[in-house]
């Protein structure tokens, strides 16, 4: 990298009001012509005097002086003139420290500004964690919508305090980042100025003239052209060479102008000087190789690579948005494997808490008000007061989906002292301390705003329901049955592939059925194939294609009624008789029927039914080829009978 590259790096000649301007090319100088000359003779006498030109060269007759002279050219002055004093004032502005550009002190104050700032979030965590543990606590006056409001606010502020004194503090803090790139700057600048004095010191320096003889001379006179011009000029080989050719008679009177060979001609002669000039022209750039040049790419090399090490320590800070907290960014208790859905249905709680929810800094939140009970934990099915007027209550770490359903940590539906799934208005969110707020935010629901009741399947066929209840839903989420192929497929069409997890192509976003996995999107999300509070996908199950006939719903999809196979044996129904009737729903129906992951699939064959005996299916019919379960005009998972 050549000097003037390097220097102007710490130019502002692109301000207006530029102080240290740019130092122009090496090229800038070399360009113009160096030497004006001149030819003349002169009687010898008294009034004979030394030419006062800055070079000359004299040979002498008995009667006659004939000289060679030359001068630097005005041209030359003025390249020169911004070249030595842009890149000395950009250098001393760099060693005094009062650069515009590049300036030490700015790093130091850049650096303790962060410092400062971090120390002072790092104080902050201490005092919002105790104000948010305290908050709706047992005893506390501030209880409530407002108290889990503000307990959310408190939460937020000690998370993004935290977060970003993390953002400064990784591998290598960003104030001490600062000071490297500091200290690179000041090495630097010193590099660049040994390589200056060495430029312009006594140190002595010999360079090849491309005349066929080297010249030697201290960095003080190299470093200028009149200086290179100089040392080939005084040289011995040049002198000698001039003096070997003096006049051929030295008592006649004839003309007898310097001449050189090594410089190929007569002063008189055009090209002797310009050969002399390409020579001071090649010293005086070797010199500035063999100095600045190479100060300048010892000192720039090292300091990109510098600067670069310590921008890796400085990240762009962002603004903190917890969707998923980091395992170990927070100081609260160990939990369960990974983040899931948090007790709002945002990110931020433990799978399986067990009345606990782990939000920001990993505290516990509140416990239920006085006279609530305790939290059950998901595994079973709400503990709530009944009675119209009473609360809704439900375990911590539940969320409302967008149908209204309350589905618990598990990814079940929460059922009601009823037995019938809580369903609440949509919009509607679970608070920290498991109570349900309307969707407007106007207070806790009580059991009397619960809708759908008495519980029944939901009669819409929309795009995401299909005419099935949640239950159903939750159901046919564990079969991996294939859809009904549509009505023009060819018989040999290969079948299409499910939505299970096991299902490289399916829409999956955690772990299957038995994992548990759960995604952090919000419950307001209605787009199909998004998760569910069970991570399981939703599929659109429209009850069947057009042309099938059979209960809608069922068919679709490959998904199974909520009762038991009726294809004979002990678990038969009655004849005539529809599902069994209850008046209670145990957690154990679910637990039972909803975890089954392998269904019995239907008789192979499309073939006219049998009358069904009134004592159940013959034993040993044999089984006629057909389409795979769920593809024929029945329920699957139900056979049919021989009779």
């Amino acid at each position: 990298m050549r000097w003037d590259e390097a220097i102007n790096f710490f130019s502002d000649n692109g301000v207006a009001t530029s102080t240290y301007p740019t130092v122009p090319e090496r090229a800038t100088v070399i360009a113009p012509r160096w030497l004006s000359s001149d030819c003349f003779r002169r009687p010898r006498g008294p009034a004979n005097h030394l030419p006062s030109n800055m070079w000359h060269v004299e040979t002498m007759t008995l009667y006659t002086s004939y000289y060679g002279v030359a001068d630097p050219t005005s041209e030359l002055e003025q390249a020169m003139k911004p070249f030595y004093a842009n890149g000395a004032k950009i250098l001393d502005a760099l060693l005094s420290d009062y650069s515009t550009v590049a300036n030490r002190a700015t790093f130091e104050r850049a650096g303790s500004t962060l410092k400062g700032a971090a120390d002072w979030l790092t104080a902050q965590v201490t005092p919002l964690k105790t104000e948010r543990d305290q908050v709706g606590h047992r005893g506390d006056h501030f209880q409530g919508t407002g108290a889990n409001a503000f307990w959310n606010v408190l939460d937020d502020l000690m998370y993004k305090c935290g977060d970003l004194v993390a953002q400064l503090s990784k591998v290598r803090t960003a104030w001490d980042a600062l000071g490297d790139a500091k200290e690179a700057l000041r090495q630097a600048t010193v590099t660049l100025n040994d390589g200056y004095q060495e430029w312009l010191g006594e140190k002595s320096f010999s360079y090849d003239t491309g005349l066929g003889f080297p010249v030697s001379g201290k960095g003080s006179a190299l470093a200028w052209p009149g200086g290179a011009i100089t040392a080939i000029w005084t040289s011995p080989e040049l002198v000698a060479d001039f003096r070997a050719h003096g006049p051929r008679d030295y008592h006649k009177d004839e003309e007898s102008y310097p001449r050189s060979t090594l410089l190929g001609g007569k002063v008189t002669e055009g090209g002797m000087w310009e050969r002399l000039e390409i020579a001071a022209k090649k010293i005086w750039g070797d010199h500035q190789a063999a100095t600045l040049d190479v100060a300048a790419t010892n000192a720039i090399t090292k300091l990109d690579k510098d600067y670069r090490a310590a921008a890796t320590h400085l990240p762009t800070v962002v603004t903190p948005v917890r969707f998923v907290l980091p395992p170990g960014s927070g100081p609260g208790p160990e939990t369960g494997p990974g983040p899931g859905p948090g007790p709002d249905g945002g990110p931020g709680a433990p799978e399986g808490g067990g009345g606990q929810s782990e939000i920001g800094g990993g505290s516990v939140p509140p416990p239920p008000p006085p006279g609530l009970g305790p939290n059950p934990g998901p595994k079973g099915p709400t503990s709530v007061i009944s009675g119209p007027n009473s609360m809704i209550k439900v375990p911590t770490g539940s969320h409302v989906g967008t149908d209204g359903t309350v589905y618990g940590p598990d990814g079940k539906p929460v059922l009601g002292p009823d037995g019938r799934p809580i369903i609440v208005p949509p919009g509607s969110r679970v608070t920290p301390n498991g109570n349900i707020v309307g969707p407007r935010g106007n207070g806790r629901l009580e059991q009397k705003d619960r809708i759908r009741q008495p519980f029944q399947p939901p009669g819409g066929s929309g795009p995401q329901t299909g005419g099935q209840s949640p239950v159903e839903r939750y159901l046919q989420s564990l079969r991996r049955t294939p859809p009904p192929l549509p009505p023009l497929r060819p018989p040999n069409a290969a079948l299409p592939m499910t939505m299970s997890s096991a299902d490289p192509l399916s829409v999956h976003s955690g772990l299957g059925p038995a994992g548990g996995g759960k995604v952090g999107l919000s419950p307001s999300a209605t787009a199909p194939y998004t998760a569910t509070g069970g991570g399981k996908p939703v599929v659109p199950t429209l009850g069947g294609p057009s042309g099938v006939d059979g209960p809608k719903g069922n068919a679709g999809n490959g998904g199974v009624p909520f009762h038991p196979p009726t294809a004979g044996g002990p678990g038969a129904g009655a004849q005539g008789k529809g599902d069994r009737d209850r008046d209670t729903w145990l957690a154990e129906d679910e637990q039972t029927w909803g975890t089954e992951t392998v269904v019995a699939p239907g008789v192979l064959g499309r073939r006219k039914r049998r009358t069904r005996f009134a004592t159940g299916t013959r034993l040993g019919a044999p089984a006629l080829p057909g389409p795979p379960p769920g593809l024929d005009d029945r329920t699957a998972g139900h056979g049919t009978a021989n009779g």
